[in-house]
């Protein structure tokens, strides 16, 4: 199951507080998860800015709740249902909060959301400009591109091990990456700037072709356009070989996600309250 949002945690957690107690936040946290089955992998997700998503939307729901006057904190890091949170409940029926039954038509969004949200706006606009200057490189600039995205993700020993080769002659191999000094495993590329044509499966078979005649076993076809679906479909048949496809948006992707092509223009420090300064206790000299 998915992150819920805040409403519905909001609604869970106050279901929750309907014994009246008072609780302590961070042990209804794994009560909460389980409640929205959610796995080990979800709660490890975190936001941009660095916190664990879900326990931050706990947070969060706390803070409406407790606006709502539904709720109070009698104590440091513990909550209880209030008279109106009891009301409200009651208002909803048995098992059914109110605060569930009038969520706004819009849903309520936590600020670090509202950040991941922009963040994730900003990323995909950042990728269409990217792949918009990479269609108006030369054949030659895209060629190295290509080269140094694969060395940025890790391929090849180091900066020195992927060239690109030279531009006649070269079989239809356009660059090459050396995984180890000696070349015992290389990766060839065949690279291909195309505006709006799609890559079709004969240029994927001429590159199957060249890498047979060099004696390879590995290749790499990148394109700044897409490829057909019978394109992609003979490069999944492949037995012998492996040959891995990537497009235009997916080179886009990898590009910022590797930092070929990009910079950074403005860093936010998001600061978040230190639970380890003020669990630790006050009885320091």
């Amino acid at each position: 199951m998915s992150i819920p949002k805040v409403g519905a945690i909001k609604a869970a957690l106050l279901d929750l507080l309907q014994d009246g107690r008072p609780h302590l936040l961070r042990e209804l946290v794994p009560v909460l998860a389980h409640r929205f089955e959610l796995t080990p992998e979800d709660l490890a997700v975190r936001h941009a800015s660095g916190p664990l998503k879900f326990e931050n939307l706990v947070r969060w729901a706390r803070q409406h709740l407790k606006d709502d006057g539904t709720i109070q904190t009698p104590d440091r890091g513990v909550v209880q249902i209030s008279e109106l949170g009891l009301r409200t409940l009651n208002a909803g029926g048995p098992g059914f909060p109110a605060t569930r039954a009038a969520e706004p038509l819009t849903p309520v969004q936590s600020p670090d959301e509202a950040l991941d949200a922009a963040v994730e706006q900003l990323t995909t606009q950042l990728r269409l400009d990217v792949l918009e200057r990479v269609k108006q490189t030369t054949p030659q600039q895209f060629e190295r591109l290509v080269v140094d995205v694969l060395l940025a993700m890790g391929y090849g020993f180091d900066e020195s091990s992927g060239h690109v080769t030279r531009f006649s002659g070269d079989g239809g191999i356009d660059g090459l990456v050396h995984e180890d000094k000696l070349g015992l495993s290389t990766i060839y590329i065949q690279a291909k700037r195309y505006t709006e044509t799609s890559v079709g499966r004969p240029e994927v078979q001429q590159f199957l072709g060249a890498l047979t005649g060099a004696g390879a076993t590995k290749g790499v076809f990148i394109t700044s356009a897409g490829f057909s679906r019978e394109a992609r479909d003979f490069a999944m048949r492949l037995q012998n070989q492996k040959v891995a496809l990537i497009d235009g948006a997916q080179l886009a992707r990898l590009m910022v996600e590797h930092g070929v092509g990009v910079a950074t223009a403005k860093t936010l420090a998001i600061q978040h309250v230190d639970s380890d300064y003020f669990d630790a206790g006050w009885d320091k000299p």
